[in-house]
């Protein structure tokens, strides 16, 4: 593993947050200011320029805390209890305005700081009638990505994408997914550098995990392209029944993944060293219930 620029990732875990650092596999509980839902609850956790977005108990509220001026405030959600509807965060440097994103019944809301108040969003030319893989996307610059599934649809013309919103002028856009990945494949998707990734792991093809990027043909077209494949029954053998619950690339270029054993649902830090062409396991431990990439946050 490279010792250049060592990620910092985020845990959700049964008895708090913890901060992970990979520099040093030691792992740091946070203080915090607030509760966190009970175990058997799921929790939504976003994060932009250092300030961290997490849902509460019942879903109700919305935790928004900056861990490092200790600032910290909840905001009501616009409607309780929704435990799969997307969820964006993000910032409007225009009107210097932090702003939350959520979508329920195909029908947009937004939050913003300033007006301190939900309001609903028409949207122009864009059919939210899809389910989304990961409600809490990915934030970069000033805009949240989702990847957006239509497979329940039966009209052959909707495709999956990646559903964009801009937090500046309110607006949806779609990019073009890579072929594989409108498949039914567990799928992350992440910014490095400024440039969205994909990570896609294909439980029925050897296990293999496969990372797309967008590179830039010229200044307006940009495509993904794929790096080369990396077979997972080749290098863990040991696992036998796992499960990969979440994948991401650090700014080093190692990708990280979190392997959970079917069987008695322990999980794995693992690392993709690309030199030995191994994995080699972080030991942070057990009960790595969830996983967020924070590097973004540990930079400010």
């Amino acid at each position: 593993m490279s010792n250049q620029q060592p990620s910092q990732l985020i845990s959700l875990q049964q008895d708090g947050l913890y901060l992970l650092d990979f520099s040093k596999t030691i792992s740091l509980k946070l203080n915090l200011p607030f509760t966190l839902p009970p175990p058997t609850e799921p929790v939504c956790i976003l994060h932009c320029r250092g300030i961290m977005c997490l849902t509460l108990e019942g879903h109700n509220d919305l935790a928004i805390w900056n861990p490092s001026s200790k600032k910290f405030k909840r905001i009501m959600m616009f409607n309780s209890r929704q435990t799969t509807n997307p969820l964006g965060f993000g910032y409007d440097r225009f009107s210097d305005d932090y702003k939350i994103v959520t979508i329920i019944d195909r029908k947009t809301f937004i939050y913003t700081f300033k007006e301190k108040s939900w309001r609903e969003s028409v949207p122009r030319d864009i059919s939210l009638d899809c389910k989304f893989k990961n409600r809490t996307g990915t934030v970069e610059d000033h805009c949240m990505y989702w990847i957006a599934d239509r497979s329940h649809i039966k009209n052959p013309c909707k495709e999956n994408t990646i559903l964009c919103f801009d937090f500046v002028n309110e607006e949806y856009k779609e990019l073009n997914l890579p072929i594989t990945c409108k498949q039914k494949f567990s799928s992350w998707l992440g910014v490095l550098r400024g440039e969205l990734y994909i990570i896609e792991h294909y439980p029925c093809i050897n296990n293999d995990i496969c990372v797309w990027r967008q590179k830039s043909s010229d200044k307006k077209i940009k495509k993904w392209q794929s790096e080369p494949w990396i077979n997972m029954t080749k290098h863990l053998k040991e696992f036998k029944n796992f499960e990969v619950v979440f994948a991401c690339i650090a700014r080093n270029d190692d990708v990280f993944i979190v392997v959970k054993d079917t069987r008695n649902g322990d999980g794995k830090v693992m690392v993709y060293n690309k030199t030995r062409e191994k994995f080699i396991e972080v030991p942070f431990g057990s009960s790595l219930k969830g996983f967020r990439c924070m590097s973004d946050y540990i930079c400010q």
